[in-house]
């Protein structure tokens, strides 16, 4: 059996798009045939080919990756300061709540304190948050 493209150097995704299967009705079946059950034909790769066909299949996924990843990169940030300052205070105010939840079952002095130091950096950060909607919704306003 010759498969196409096996000892060639294309890419496999290459391979695999040109495939074309075609059948053929020209040949009618006999009586004898139509009773005979028909077995699937199999087919056997070395391993030195699965190695290949790996490889080929790992350096096309990598370059697809290295593509997408470049045209994030090159997507432009159209968001406004305001909005990635708020965006940047939601991320601090998560870290802290984390923080927070963490000395949650610890009941030391020392962890008091912590927990008392954390709550008053969120209230800063929820004052400042606060100020930044404002001032956002203000501009979506005066904007419109």
């Amino acid at each position: 059996m010759n498969i196409s493209g096996i000892n060639s150097t294309a890419s496999i995704t290459q391979n695999m798009q040109q495939a074309e299967i075609k059948v053929r009705s020209d040949a009618t079946p006999t009586q004898a045939s139509m009773s005979q059950t028909i077995e699937p034909d199999s087919v056997s790769i070395s391993d030195a080919a699965q190695k290949k066909l790996s490889t080929e299949l790992g350096t096309a996924m990598h370059k697809n990756s290295a593509n997408t990843k470049a045209q994030q990169s090159e997507q432009v940030d159209t968001r406004t300061e305001t909005e990635k300052k708020i965006d940047k205070l939601k991320e601090e105010l998560k870290e802290l709540k984390e923080q927070r939840q963490a000395l949650a079952n610890d009941h030391s002095e020392a962890a008091e304190q912590k927990r008392k130091d954390i709550d008053a950096q969120m209230m800063m950060l929820n004052v400042q948050l606060t100020t930044l909607l404002k001032a956002q919704k203000d501009e979506a306003e005066s904007g419109a």
